[in-house]
């Protein structure tokens, strides 16, 4: 009698988080489609991150072709946050008429503001998880405001964060305090975003995915790469170098070894 074992793939994406030249192409060309989707041309697009047109092109050309360009990963994030901007634009105004249940009733949905660390407003939406991320990003906060005709609605709170967003967001915070001590430090941009790296034991090109509430292009963090990422910014407050980290489970486990 032959054994024949059937292994069960995963139900849900494993995320991939160093990218090969292929993926980062493969990707590229997923941002440009939402962006003409949304109504954002190429030349726009190209306009945004100050590049001609035929060099866009160029970074979505075949890896291994002659006319390929590796695009760098700083115009590459530029290019994911101006599709995900006109995602977000484009589902403001359905999200509100699903939530108040008609077309007619969308202004009973509040809309939230997001807020950097000097307390301006960059940003309104009425997703909290959208508004959560931008306020999370600027350091800032989320306020509300109910939309114009009812401006005597008492203020509410966004709603609670489950367990996965909330670990998205706590990433968000930590990254953003990591960045701004090392900007307070006079140390470079890029020296951050290589502790950040490898904190997630990620590549530069994915890093912007572990911040983004796109769902398609999201990577879920985990809760140790949170606690490594807090643990990192703990120490670089206290004047530190940044610790190996070890997590209270390892601790324990070190601990019973004296037994």
């Amino acid at each position: 009698m032959e054994l024949q074992i059937f292994v069960e793939p995963p139900q849900e994406v494993q995320p991939t988080y160093h990218l090969t030249i292929g993926e980062i192409t493969a990707h590229y060309r997923d941002v440009m489609s939402v962006l003409d989707a949304h109504g954002v041309s190429h030349d726009e697009a190209a306009r945004h991150v100050g590049l001609s047109p035929t060099t866009l092109t160029a970074y979505g050309r075949g890896y291994g072709t002659a006319a390929h360009r590796r695009i760098p990963v700083e115009t590459f994030d530029r290019i994911r946050d101006l599709a995900v901007d006109a995602y977000w634009k484009a589902a403001a105004h359905p999200y509100r008429v699903e939530q108040a249940g008609s077309a007619e009733r969308f202004y009973l949905i509040p809309t939230w503001h997001a807020h950097d660390n000097a307390g301006l407003v960059r940003d309104r939406h009425p997703h909290p998880l959208r508004i959560r991320e931008v306020a999370d990003k600027l350091g800032g906060q989320v306020t509300q405001a109910w939309a114009v005709g009812i401006p005597t609605r008492e203020s509410v709170k966004p709603p609670p964060l489950d367990a996965k967003a909330s670990l998205r967001s706590r990433w968000r915070i930590g990254a953003w305090q990591l960045r701004d001590q090392f900007d307070y430090l006079g140390r470079a941009a890029d020296e951050a975003d290589a502790t950040l790296c490898g904190i997630a034991d990620c590549c530069r090109y994915s890093l912007w995915s572990f911040s983004t509430e796109y769902r398609p292009w999201m990577t879920q963090v985990t809760t140790s790469q949170v606690e490594r990422l807090e643990a990192a910014v703990a120490d670089i407050e206290r004047g530190d170098e940044i610790q190996p980290f070890e997590s209270a489970v390892q601790r324990a486990m070190a601990d019973l070894e004296d037994f």
